[in-house]
């Protein structure tokens, strides 16, 4: 029997082939970076292949040569302009830690003599990854000026089964401390302007988002993108499945009450003095609109002015291309605002 397998080194997809009588494995198709959807027929291997600098394509690999050839797509992700293409980092090995958090950096494609303002993503899942692949929003900030930083946290998947359990119960926590040691390592290495770091994620990416910002002011503005505001409601709303995954993340609301409430952003308004920006789907059935009305309500009632983007025909993403693009220049335009309002960073 031989096999054909899709494996994760530093967050970076490769397919491997067994080579036949030999025992041994071979990795085909380099150049590309991540693989999906990997099949067999009619003598061939297929999958759909991606690359930092090019549209998604489907592969066919003769398994007996390893040779890999585009059958569909793979075109030029942006002819005729430059792509920021992904540098991998690792922050400082922590007290007690096996394995550090990783990301991808993405300079901007106008370099100038002083360092960027920093765009961090936190990924949604929670335990999915950020994947070395193009992303045309990516590609939209750094046209912009902005430099980013997709970081894959402890409890990212495909790290080995330990990193990605560290995340059980500490959803929350250690993403947060995991997103600001990625900003703190980038600024002392040059990359990033430490008076101008924003922080941004959807879905669950957004729930790490704002509990960035809970006492902290490390950060120039946040951003909360169809986010996650109230765990709790989200678990009473979701499907069984859904359910037992967010104990999984946070314990038993049972035994874990407090846990829950002291990370549950809608709760923790108090806490957040930082300028913040909300997009929400009016159809959105995972997390529903209720959830960003309260946050958005809590926060007003102590003073502060968070600013919201609604779509009313959007579900959980942003799927019709004008709400796409009204949603990017929205936030450009709020990070814009913000980047000439130096804060006092902070450990949290």
């Amino acid at each position: 029997a031989r096999w054909a397998r899709v494996c994760y080194r530093n967050g970076t997809g490769e397919l491997w082939l067994s080579e036949r009588g030999a025992g041994g494995c071979v990795r085909v198709a380099s150049s590309f970076s991540d693989f999906r959807c990997l099949c067999a027929a009619g003598g061939f291997l297929y999958a759909i292949a991606k690359s930092p600098s090019r549209l998604d394509a489907v592969l066919r690999i003769d398994p007996e040569t390893g040779h890999a050839c585009v059958v569909a797509g793979g075109e030029e992700a942006l002819p005729g302009c430059r792509i920021s293409l992904p540098r991998a980092f690792r922050v400082p090995l922590g007290h007690n830690e096996a394995q550090p958090p990783q990301g991808f950096y993405y300079s901007p494609i106008t370099r100038s003599a002083s360092a960027p303002p920093l765009i961090l993503i936190a990924h949604g899942g929670p335990t999915s990854a950020a994947y070395p692949v193009f992303n045309p929003q990516v590609q939209y900030w750094c046209q912009q000026g902005f430099a980013v930083a997709e970081v894959n946290y402890r409890g990212s998947s495909g790290f080995g089964r330990n990193f990605r359990l560290s995340l059980a119960g500490r959803w929350g926590k250690i993403d947060v401390q995991d997103m600001a040691r990625a900003a703190d390592h980038l600024v002392v290495s040059g990359l990033a302007n430490g008076q101008q770091v924003f922080i941004q994620g959807r879905s669950s990416g957004g729930y790490t988002a704002l509990m960035a910002l809970v006492g902290s002011s490390r950060y120039t503005a946040g951003a909360s993108i169809y986010g996650v505001t109230d765990p709790l409601q989200l678990r009473r709303m979701t499907h069984r499945f859904e359910s037992g995954y967010l104990d999984w993340l946070l314990g038993e609301p049972e035994r874990y009450f407090q846990r829950w409430v002291a990370r549950t952003p809608s709760l923790q308004a108090t806490a957040i003095s930082t300028p913040v920006i909300f997009f929400q789907g009016g159809q959105d059935r995972v997390v529903v609109p209720e959830q960003t009305r309260e946050m958005i309500g809590a926060m007003k009632q102590l003073g502060q002015t968070p600013e919201l983007l609604w779509f009313e025909s959007e579900g959980h993403g942003f799927l019709q291309q004008k709400n796409q693009v009204r949603m990017l220049e929205g936030l450009h335009g709020f990070y814009k605002k913000h980047s000439l309002k130096p804060v006092n960073p902070q450990k949290t």
